[in-house]
């Protein structure tokens, strides 16, 4: 099995997780690594840096997610599908009750894959060919937005799978979602001024 890689900077929601992982994923390894790198992107990149060192493909997961028994083998299933397109696979993510529009489950009804543009990737294969192609930014708020997109530059294509998991919501980062996105506007307006638009940046 390969393995589930977490970031976390304390948040109790761990438990909760812990504890699905431990009833419904008990063969699949758990890494759980503590942040301190100051934003969202550069914890989950040293934590995925570190998985690749020994794996070629992981799971990422926020530490405030709450598995059940079919969310693993059904996110495989629609990736090993995938895999088998003539087309390289960057992020794949699943359906949740607390997520995106166009990943949540009262709009996707889990019958099929869906390509997207960007996924939030609470809980998401990756391949490492892909983490080497595109990183997260050192952003807590917009990274995996610029993660995405910087991976379609680069030729791959994203999708939400069939899965489900539960959401807590936001526990690993914060509610206040202007003060986040103030924080994230002068790096993506000097790194990446042609995604600003898409936010209200520019």
């Amino acid at each position: 099995m390969i393995p589930i890689v977490v970031s976390t900077i304390g948040s109790p929601a761990l438990a909760v997780l812990a504890r699905s992982h431990g009833v419904y994923a008990p063969d699949w390894p758990l890494l759980v690594h503590q942040g301190s790198r100051g934003n969202f992107g550069d914890d989950f990149n040293h934590a995925m840096a570190e998985a690749f060192q020994t794996h070629d493909e992981i799971l990422i997961a926020n530490d405030d997610i709450v598995l059940n028994p079919n969310t693993l083998p059904v996110l495989m299933e629609d990736v090993e599908m995938l895999k088998k397109q003539p087309f390289k696979v960057g992020v794949v993510g699943v359906r949740s009750d607390s997520i995106r529009p166009f990943q949540h489950i009262a709009q996707n009804d889990g019958r099929q894959v869906l390509e997207v543009a960007v996924v939030s990737p609470i809980l998401a294969y990756v391949s490492k060919v892909a983490f080497e192609a595109a990183r997260f930014p050192p952003l807590n708020w917009y990274s995996d937005d610029v993660w995405c997109l910087d991976l379609m530059k680069q030729g791959f294509r994203n999708f939400v799978s069939r899965a489900y998991v539960h959401h807590a919501g936001s526990t690993t980062i914060g509610h206040d979602t202007q003060a986040l996105h103030d924080a994230a506007k002068p790096w993506i307006l000097e790194n990446r001024p042609d995604y600003a638009p898409y936010w209200g940046m520019a």
